[in-house]
């Protein structure tokens, strides 16, 4: 019997470096599918997007689409054991999940690739004949409101539901999505209602073939993975059931123009600007909001960021299409972290960004020269994308295939566009305005203020029309110390792979009392990229917590200093990056290597030029008491993994010594600290890629020329060298540490439990990872599943300063 139909024969456009082969097919049942052939995978994966989600939910069972995720996983007539596929995956290699979002439900896994088609088979019978048992109704809804209690103090859940909660409130968006315990038992059962019937009939009627994408992912030649999606999938049945329209009135002009004002979970201040605009997915060869989000987003100079940090009242901003979206419609927004005073000048604060969305009607503001560029790097993103793993790959591309044509499937997932559409721009262009935008302002300086309480997070607000005078000022906006990018000058342009051996391991190739570099060529996929890292081993960069703290605010000085001369090279596909580390700090740029030198350079030249700005430092300051203060606000199985870090390891300073070191901290201090810092230290350089043996010696050679030259740095004495230590647990013993919990709004609890195994070594650590391995599932199926006990269960080993538990 034929089971399947070509959907059609236009090929799938994919990246120049791509090595796999695809195909699109379309089974008789209306089930689209896309199968990925790569001859080098060690694993397989696969992923089912049903297009029904929370939008999807009655009225009188909020949360339903959810508890329909959860109880799938149970059992199938033809594996009637309980957990079945989640046992067969986890013991041959591989993992589970599923989400489910507005519009769909997605389920997805991998597993070694030699088992591909016993997980599919089990995998199949999700969508062919589940056993939605009464037994497990209970269960589930418990961990659908054990999820849900868990995400309570989130400022990001809590946040999402406040958009919807204020949307127009005959949209299904307003209702509230994820379900709890009261929504899908104890308020259903008060009204005779049985979910677990409720939720056989939501299954039956919109789990149908017809609305189902499918992708597969394994070794196995295309001809070969047909024939197994063609014997696993054919059964699924066909209802025939429509794909649900989604009204285009998230919002109404009474939800518009209007201004919350909420009391967030962490110390901060934030501001969010939404505008619903028209869907960005029925645009994806335009990609309209992708082109605004370039220019109200950018960093560099004449941009709205560099003007906000300029002026003291900013140190973040984003811009781009909302995670809100649907398929009806889009959500543009920008969303901005504010300073003390940038929260004082909120009006002002949205008066710039408005103006910069004055420029962009204004001639230049949408051209097809703009356009182009944008195109080129697109383009250029695209044709020497980076390998995904199957896992990830799978969950992504069935989730795509709902929205895009076969032929546009990668394309579109890279976000790349392929035709100039001034109209389609200008469209959503023309949707940004004061009378259109909701906002959302937070801080905790609300509190006390507030008239509202959102009831699924109980979240404090107060909801109010935009003042007239602010909406007339941000009409009439304009500031002539805003301008649109210039030419980006870090475009690379050669592309040339390297004709060097390839090796299999890095070597040593200079070493010297102060520099040490590591390389190793590999142009195995073809790409014309690079990575480079730069570890400086300082020993006064943690030699007290004053100094912990300023070498913290050194990197975050010199990332803030640097962003506008490098947001352009991230555009272009060069990224960099600066961490601390109790040994000192550690510097690295990516990309291609063409233009990878200059931005190297450039890093490192802020290094050696570094003076302290003292309105700089307050903001960083100021921003670096948040993070310390908000780490109270962290989920407790954190916090309890943040304590066992510090009983473990010898000398590992606390927050609270963080947060008094950095009260009395002065620019003076930290200026002073500086040579101290650098005037003994290592440098250990590790280059891999596209980059040449000769190539790499020269940047020992500059990193050690500036370090001597300029900074007058000497070698590290032998006895310099770090020595992390771990406190020794004695075999036979055992110890105890139990604490409150640091946020008492958050009732969850947590409990880690750690074995210490020894040093790090690699017969014992493999056997460790074979054991995590094996019983990992275990611990999760009986903690979680059957006893109830937790939401988050989770079995891992690491190391840590060379010992492994």
């Amino acid at each position: 019997m034929k089971h399947f139909h070509q959907s059609n024969m236009a090929e799938i456009v994919k990246p120049a470096v791509d090595k796999l082969n695809y195909r699109s097919l379309t089974l008789d049942n209306g089930i689209r599918i896309t199968l990925i052939s790569d001859a080098d995978a060690d694993k397989a994966a696969a992923a089912m997007d049903v297009r029904v989600g929370s939008l999807g939910d009655p009225d009188d069972l909020p949360g339903l689409a959810h508890f329909t995720e959860h109880m799938l996983f149970y059992a199938s007539e033809k594996y009637p054991q309980e957990d079945e596929y989640s046992k067969f995956v986890s013991e041959n290699g591989g993992s589970t999940n599923a989400y489910t979002s507005s519009e769909s439900t997605n389920y997805h896994f991998d597993v070694n690739q030699e088992h591909l088609e016993g997980a599919l088979d089990r995998f199949a019978q999700f969508f062919i004949s589940p056993t939605i048992s009464q037994d497990g109704v209970e269960r589930e809804v418990n961990a659908v409101d054990s999820e849900h209690g868990k995400n309570l103090n989130s400022d990001g859940w809590k946040a999402l539901q406040l958009w919807r909660h204020t949307c127009n409130p005959a949209h299904p968006c307003h209702r509230f999505s994820t379900g709890n315990k009261d929504t899908l038992l104890t308020h259903p059962k008060a009204k005779g209602i049985d979910s677990h019937l409720r939720m056989k009939d939501f299954y039956h009627a919109h789990y149908s073939s017809n609305i189902m994408c499918l992708s597969v992912y394994g070794s196995h030649s295309l001809d070969d993975l047909e024939i197994l999606v063609k014997e696993k999938f054919a059964a699924v049945p066909n209802s025939n059931h429509p794909p649900a329209n989604i009204p285009r009135d998230i919002v109404t002009q009474a939800e518009t123009s209007k201004v919350m004002k909420v009391v967030p979970e962490r110390d901060g201040h934030r501001v969010e600007l939404q505008w619903a605009v028209p869907p960005e997915s029925k645009a994806y060869k335009v990609f309209p909001c992708s082109y605004l989000s370039h220019l109200l987003g950018h960093e560099g100079e004449g941009s709205v960021f560099a003007l906000l940090k300029k002026l003291g009242w900013a140190t973040s901003l984003a811009a781009g299409e909302s995670g809100n979206s649907l398929s009806s419609r889009s959500v543009f927004m920008v969303h901005v972290e504010l300073t003390d005073t940038g929260h004082d000048r909120l009006q002002e604060v949205v008066q710039i960004v408005f103006a910069y969305i004055s420029m962009l009607h204004a001639p230049g503001g949408v051209t097809q020269d703009r356009f182009q560029e944008n195109k080129a790097l697109s383009e250029l993103r695209f044709r020497f994308a980076d390998k995904n793993s199957p896992y990830n790959y799978v969950e992504k591309l069935s989730s795509a295939m709902q929205s895009y044509e076969d032929r546009d499937l990668l394309l579109a997932l890279h976000n790349v566009p392929q035709e100039y559409d001034e109209s389609a721009i200008k469209g959503v262009l023309a949707e940004l305005t004061p009378a259109n935008v909701r906002i959302m302002w937070s801080s905790k300086l609300f509190q006390g203020t507030t008239s509202s309480t959102e009831p699924w997070y109980k979240t404090p607000y107060s909801l109010s029309d935009i003042p007239q005078s602010w909406q007339s000022a941000w009409t009439a906006a304009a500031d002539d110390r805003l301008f649109l990018p210039h030419p980006n000058p870090f475009i690379p342009s050669s592309f040339d792979l390297i004709q060097e051996p390839q090796q299999q391991q890095p070597k040593v190739i200079s070493e010297t009392p102060m520099v040490k570099i590591w390389h190793r060529a590999n142009t195995s996929f073809d790409t014309p990229k690079a990575i480079v890292y730069m570890m400086f081993t300082c020993p006064e960069a943690y030699v007290t917590p004053e100094a912990a703290v300023m070498t913290r605010l050194f990197i975050k000085l010199l990332e803030d200093h640097f962003n506008e001369v490098a947001y352009p090279a991230t555009l272009a596909g060069l990224h960099y990056g600066m961490l601390t580390h109790p040994e000192g700090f550690l510097l690295w740029v990516s990309g291609y290597n063409h233009k990878l030198m200059k931005l190297a350079e450039a890093v490192l030249r802020e290094v050696v030029d570094f003076k302290v700005e003292e309105d700089r430092l307050q903001v960083q300051k100021d921003a670096l008491q948040k993070d310390y203060s908000n780490i109270k606000y962290e989920q407790p199985y954190q916090t309890a993994m943040y304590n066992q870090s510090l009983l473990f390891e010898a000398k590992r300073w606390h927050v609270h010594s963080y947060e008094e070191a950095l009260l009395d901290l002065t620019p003076t201090h930290l200026q002073a600290f500086m040579p101290r810092l650098l005037h003994r230290c290592g440098v250990e350089c590790y280059v891999t890629g596209n980059y040449s043996r000769a190539e790499t010696q020269q940047l020992g050679q500059h990193v050690e020329q500036l370090l001597k030259d300029e900074l007058h740095a000497k070698p590290l004495f032998p006895s310099q060298r770090g020595e992390g230590r771990i406190v020794k647990l004695q075999p036979g013993t055992s110890a105890l540490f139990t604490q409150p919990g640091s946020n008492p709004s958050n009732d969850n609890s947590s409990i880690v439990l750690t074995y210490q195994v020894g040093l790090d070594e690699e017969r014992s650590n493999a056997l460790v990872d074979l054991l995590v391995h094996c019983a990992k599932r275990d611990v999760f199926h009986v903690l979680r599943t059957q006893e109830q006990l937790g939401y988050l269960v989770f079995l891992s080993s690491w190391t840590n300063l060379s010992v492994h538990r």
